[in-house]
């Protein structure tokens, strides 16, 4: 009976422990208090992997490939700024959902909650933010459903060495 007392408090303790290190935002102004530059996230979720829509808000030099290694039908989008992935779960081709954005140099400025931030700034402008220490990172997710984070990596000399957007 002990084991099982001692179990369920690790796993309440674990479970807080995640919790708070996790930065909140209302899914209701979530698409549109993360921007990539000036785009918002809603816009490119909208956008849906259309190349059209995505260079005329990144830029002509957007390029689409497949993806042959995603559980479903998908496509990468990519330029030297972002990598873009989206999956169709129906396997039609008529409708990509957003799977990930990836950051790829320092060019980029990625806002959220009043923060502006990029690959190379200091740890220090994250302010009062809560740090995840087990992966070294900012974390931002969606409060209600928590299937969209934004993640931002920080090594071992406090800078930003990633940032990435996931969508579960």
């Amino acid at each position: 009976m002990r084991k099982l007392y001692v179990i369920i408090i690790g796993l309440l303790l674990a479970t807080i422990s995640c919790a708070a290190q996790l930065n909140n935002i209302k899914n209701d102004e979530f698409g549109e208090s993360i921007r990539f530059n000036t785009i918002s996230l809603g816009d490119i979720m909208v956008a849906s992997g259309d190349l059209t829509k995505m260079k005329s808000y990144f830029g002509n030099d957007i390029q689409q490939e497949a993806n042959d290694t995603a559980p479903f039908l998908a496509k990468d989008l990519y330029n030297n700024n972002f990598s873009f992935g989206f999956e169709d779960e129906t396997d039609t081709g008529n409708n990509y959902d957003l799977a990930y954005i990836l950051i790829l140099n320092s060019s980029v400025i990625v806002n959220v909650e009043g923060l502006s931030i990029k690959i190379g700034d200091d740890k220090s402008k994250f302010g009062d933010y809560l740090f995840n220490a087990t992966d070294s990172s900012y974390n931002f997710t969606d409060a209600d459903t928590g299937s969209v984070g934004l993640h931002f990596k920080i090594n071992n000399l406090n800078k930003v060495s990633k940032i990435e957007l996931t969508c579960f």
